[in-house]
């Protein structure tokens, strides 16, 4: 498939506004997730 038949429907990348909370999230993911295992420990642990 190297012919270009040019049915290829081409759309122009958008600037998408990634909100400061979207880039936030996947760094802040690894300490929430360590901060709820804390309170649980410590609920049923009692750690």
């Amino acid at each position: 498939m190297t012919k270009n038949l040019g049915n290829a429907r081409h759309t122009p990348a958008k600037d998408q506004q990634v909100s400061l909370l979207g880039k936030a999230a996947p760094a802040l993911f690894p300490l929430v997730v360590a901060a709820l295992g804390y309170m649980v420990g410590k609920q049923f642990f009692g750690i």
